[in-house]
């Protein structure tokens, strides 16, 4: 008789509750970066444009395209892993 017969293992329940609970985690966290990036993106372009300010507010609007580009990859990512 083998030896791993003797005993169900019910380890492989727990790894799959903590990963899933640690993926979870992650995917909030990613989501607070993400959030508070286009936020932030998107508070610079109007600061930039009620002051009036365009040597600035080119920066603001790539910042705004690269935090946009991160929320569809976030998305992207967060479908592709389901």
């Amino acid at each position: 008789m083998a030896r791993g017969a003797d005993l169900p293992q019910s380890g492989g329940r727990q790894d799959g509750v903590v990963r899933r609970a640690l993926r979870a985690m992650v995917l909030g966290v990613t989501l607070l970066f993400v959030v508070s990036a286009l936020g932030v993106s998107c508070a610079l372009v109007v600061y930039t444009a009620w002051r009036h300010d365009f040597t600035h507010g080119v920066f603001a609007l790539l910042f705004a395209v690269l935090s946009a580009q991160i929320a569809l990859n976030w998305f992207l990512w967060k479908d592709d892993e389901e």
